[in-house]
């Protein structure tokens, strides 16, 4: 058995110790990408056929050559639902979707390897940064923590799951296919353990335990929860562990895994999380919610892995 502590400093405020610092943000918009429209899509022209990806670009934005083939490069052009890196690459029929990054195609995110909890042959544990995206966004394949991660240890990697950009904390990657593929079933099954901490606004409830079941839909482009109806299961324990200054401090432990589940869940309940402007949080501060736990079998050698203890 392996138990790893993790608590990052230092964000000031209540409980400002048990969550990570901001990371700094993304370069000022500058030419040629700042104030352009930043997303554009459709149907590919049938005088494109053939020609290499940059020209697309190209004619959406109206950029130089080199300034088209970086962009593609960057990972902003996506053709049939896949993001296109290579500039040089023919282009056939079907539809586009073009986003531009106002910072510009900079590489400027890159692993903290003191935020490495944990590596082997087999997975790699990373206290991830807040503000930072687990993996590529439709405007920039680059500056988030797989590519960058792949980067630093020249392996090709995959994502055992992810973390919203703005939460911080513990993420787990696998090093090869068959570490992914055992990950991937053990989380499908339930045999993951995940913990959170939250800061949540409004005063201390008046239990100590509750276990929020609802379902979670995706409807017009956003999520939401709701008692019943078409949607997803899911299920978060929550316990209260303090509170000071007017916001409460929860861990929370989801039973399922859906897109944005305990944010949806606190909101749910009329306890949206600091800085969750999405779903109620109106402070202006980042999301206040980090993944201080991570429980699973060592996908090589079935060992039980603990990160963040104590462990019930």
């Amino acid at each position: 058995m392996k138990t790893l502590i993790d608590f990052a400093p230092h964000t000031q405020g209540p409980f400002g110790e048990l969550f990570s610092e901001p990371f700094s943000d993304p370069p000022v918009a500058a030419p040629p990408f700042g104030g352009r429209d930043p997303i554009r899509v459709g149907d590919i022209p049938e005088s494109l056929s053939g020609q290499p990806s940059w020209k697309l670009a190209q004619l959406l934005t109206g950029l130089n050559d080199e300034r088209s083939k970086e962009l593609v490069a960057f990972g902003s052009l996506w053709l049939n639902d896949s993001v296109n890196l290579d500039p040089l690459a023919a282009i056939g029929k079907g539809c586009f979707r073009l986003s531009l990054p106002v910072y510009g195609t900079g590489v400027f995110y890159e692993i903290n390897r003191e935020r490495i909890v944990y590596r082997d042959d087999d997975v790699i544990v990373y206290d991830k940064e807040a503000d930072r995206p687990s993996q590529a966004v439709p405007y920039d394949a680059h500056n988030n923590v797989l590519a960058a991660m792949e980067r630093y240890t020249g392996l090709t990697l995959r994502l055992a799951h992810r973390l919203d950009a703005g939460t911080s904390g513990l993420l787990l990657l696998a090093v090869n296919r068959l570490a992914s593929s055992r990950l991937g079933i053990a989380f499908q099954s339930g045999k993951v353990s995940k913990r959170y901490l939250a800061l949540s606004l409004g005063p201390k409830p008046d239990w100590t335990e509750k276990t929020v079941e609802a379902v979670i839909a995706k409807e017009n482009g956003r999520y939401l929860a709701r008692e019943s109806g078409p949607g997803l299961k899911s299920i978060t324990k929550f316990t209260v562990i303090d509170e000071r200054d007017g916001v409460v401090l929860f861990l929370a432990q989801p039973l399922t895994g859906r897109t944005h589940q305990i944010r949806l869940h606190l909101a749910f309940i009329g306890r949206p999380i600091v800085g969750d402007q999405r779903y109620g949080g109106k402070k202006d501060v980042r999301i206040m919610l980090r993944a201080c736990g991570l429980s699973f079998s060592h996908p090589g050698t079935g060992e039980k892995m603990i990160f963040g203890g104590p462990w019930p």
